[in-house]
């Protein structure tokens, strides 16, 4: 029997269909990296980030239409990782918001959920490229819309089908449109992304298995915010509260977040229509049910005790003082335990472990951001993957913050090099921006795949020099690698020159090489730092 209107129970078993497809599929979209770098993470990130929604999915106890694309949006909103995770959360939030007021989803409802889905993912990313997942997004709502007529007299089904042939067709057309993915031999990865998400949701529809079945780790996100990584000194108030106000669609949640804050710190409120989802760290639970209650009720309460959590017991007399306010705070996103210690020397607060491979999630921005007692605080993504998750955190968080675009981890040291603390907001930021543009940074790592780009041949497990996103030498030998990426991009203005070695490579190394490179290129300055990053052998700025 065809199927012509999808139900709320319908949609929600959708969406579990395509998190599940795309979990199953995430490695070959993981695969479809430009760069042959040992680091591609757009499948993990949209996996990832669909899992949260998913989570949020199974706390939700009805299956009105629209509060389960609601609080599908919600939680990739805030578990939304790297770039595509973060667009992947707009589409959602585009389809919830097209949502309102319907019952159920026909073939016309179908047409606008799509646009508004492309819509808003489009307005959400400040240049859009052609050739990407919105170009997939696109094509496929415009289809829907463009031959709505053609299907009066067929089945939904059939209207799904045909739309995921095009968003399909819309996949293959990515390399034409993106010369980069052409010369690459790949389509674009988070276009492909979202077709194993749209697949597995049509399969739900027409009640067909996926190819295996696999159980989706839901333990993983069960808390609003991890604190597993936290240690006996940073703890301040013992137990971490968290809760959901439902029916709270004209709560005031500054009011809230300035009480939440008076009896503890953590604190993370973010509201979404009608839902308030609450965390903070407090010696108080009751009190912030209690405060929670006025606004509407209450549901996902939950209380731990973080000292225990982190095998501490404290004398219960010990009271400790609470955390002066500063002028600024720092947030850094640091890849290697290295550059985490420079990061701290240079008066970062706070340092979130990522980078490639491991991208932190808006959620991990906001919580790094609530710890920080400061009147402005300053964060720094490091990574280009990682920028629109910062954007997103700065756009969700009650704090006056900046998200410095730092793409690298030069830039970010640059930027921290140019900041005045006698300076204002305004000027620091002009400062440390043009800093960070006057930096050349570069990366050194090494191929997985066999693959050609601006007309140089790359083999598997040679090492590459990239800088600028562009792959500028490549060779068998690691020094002769750096020597002649670093050829190409110092100038007769270039005077100091900083490498920052990995996991893989050793201070003896390390240190040999700064002398071959320092006779070489006789005009320079050279430093050799620990970094510690994995899969990048050198992390080098030249100034």
């Amino acid at each position: 029997m065809s199927i012509d209107k999808i139900d709320g129970k319908l949609l929600r078993k959708m969406f579990e269909y395509g998190a599940k497809n795309l979990e199953l599929n995430k490695k070959t979209v993981d695969e479809l990296n430009v760069f042959p770098v040992p680091d591609g993470d757009t499948g993990t990130n949209m996996s990832l980030t669909f899992t949260n929604a998913i989570n949020e999915l199974n706390q939700l106890g009805n299956d009105q239409i629209y509060s389960v694309g609601k609080t599908a949006s919600s939680g990739a909103l805030i578990g939304a990782r790297g770039n595509s995770g973060v667009i992947l959360s707009q589409l959602l939030r585009g389809f919830a918001a097209g949502l309102q007021d319907l019952q159920t989803i026909g073939k016309e409802d179908l047409v606008n959920v799509l646009e508004s889905a492309s819509n808003t993912a489009y307005k959400a990313v400040m240049k859009p490229t052609e050739g990407t997942i919105l170009t997939v997004a696109r094509m496929m709502s415009e289809f829907a819309k463009e031959n709505l007529h053609l299907y009066e007299d067929k089945s939904l089904e059939e209207f799904l089908k045909d739309i995921i042939e095009e968003g399909n067709k819309a996949l293959q057309s990515t390399p034409e449109l993106l010369p980069v993915l052409k010369e690459a031999g790949v389509v674009d990865s988070g276009g492909q992304g979202l077709m194993y998400i749209v697949e597995g949701a049509y399969k739900a529809l027409t009640n067909q298995e996926l190819e295996k079945e696999i159980t989706l780790n839901l333990s993983d996100r069960e808390r609003f915010v991890d604190d597993s990584n936290l240690r006996p000194e940073d703890i301040t108030f013992g137990y971490c509260t968290e809760f959901i106000i439902r029916d709270a669609k004209d709560a005031n949640e500054q009011e809230l977040q300035e009480y939440l804050n008076s009896i503890g710190d953590s604190t993370l409120v973010i509201k979404d229509d009608d839902l308030i989802k609450v965390h903070v760290h407090t010696d108080h639970p009751g009190k912030a049910f209690e405060k929670g209650l006025t606004y509407g009720p209450l549901t996902r309460m939950k209380v731990d005790n973080m000292r225990e959590m982190v095998g501490e017991i404290p004398d219960a007399e010990v009271v400790e003082e609470e955390e002066p306010s500063l002028p600024y705070g720092f947030v850094a996103v640091s890849p290697g335990p290295g550059i985490t210690e420079i990061f701290k020397d240079m008066g970062i607060n706070r340092v979130i472990t990522g980078g490639q491979t491991m991208n932190p999630s808006t959620h991990d921005f906001l919580e790094e951001i609530n710890k920080i007692n400061a009147e402005f605080i300053y964060l720094f993504p490091n990574n280009g993957n990682i920028l629109l998750a910062a954007n997103q955190a700065e756009a969700i968080t009650e704090k006056n913050i900046k998200v410095i675009p730092t793409k690298t981890i030069p830039q970010c040291i640059a930027a921290m090099l140019a900041f005045d603390p006698e300076d204002n907001v305004e000027t620091n930021t002009e400062q440390m921006e043009e800093a960070m543009s006057e930096i050349i940074s570069a990366e050194v790592t090494y191929a997985i795949r066999d693959t050609k780009i601006n007309g140089m041949k790359i083999k598997k497990n040679n090492v590459i020099g990239i800088s600028q996103g562009e792959i500028l030498a490549t060779g068998k030998k690691l020094d002769e690698v750096v020597e002649e990426l670093l050829s190409k991009l110092i100038n007769d203005e270039s005077s100091f020159i900083s490498l920052y070695y990995g996991e893989s490579v050793t201070k003896e190394e390390a240190l040999d090489l700064q002398t071959k490179l320092a006779n070489k290129f006789k005009d320079c300055d050279f430093e050799v730092a620990y970094g510690g990053q994995p899969l990048y052998y050198y992390i080098i700025s030249v100034e």
